[in-house]
């Protein structure tokens, strides 16, 4: 049961790895918070995880509001899969609690991130 929370959740802290990451990347990379909205004048290192962080984040958030409750109701559906439902259901939990722990980043990165 722990390892199958575990690997439920995995993929969110993977996001949140990724997340913080880029902020302290961003932060080391320019010297503090980026002064407009946009990556005019990142160095390629950092557009680069910018853009990973980003398609990461965007895909794993498409996949669990999309995809996992369809899986859900498939393994609800089947007798024998039932018990892997709790499983997704933790996996769509992590999206709303991964994305409150986001909103504990510096104001200055938030800002950027979120336009």
């Amino acid at each position: 049961m722990k390892a199958g929370v575990f690997i439920a959740i995995l993929p969110y802290l993977v996001a949140l790895l990724l997340f913080y990451s880029l902020a302290i990347h961003m932060h080391q990379s320019l010297d503090g918070w980026p002064e407009r909205i946009g990556t005019d004048g990142f160095p390629s290192a950092l557009l680069m995880h910018a853009k990973i962080q980003g398609a990461y984040i965007t895909y794993l958030s498409l996949f669990t509001v999309f995809v996992v409750p369809l899986i859900i109701l498939v393994c609800l559906i089947i007798s024998r899969w039932r018990y892997l439902a709790i499983y997704f259901v933790v996996h769509l939990v992590s999206l709303p609690v991964c994305f409150g722990l986001m909103q504990l980043a510096p104001e200055g990165y938030l800002y950027w991130w979120w336009d």
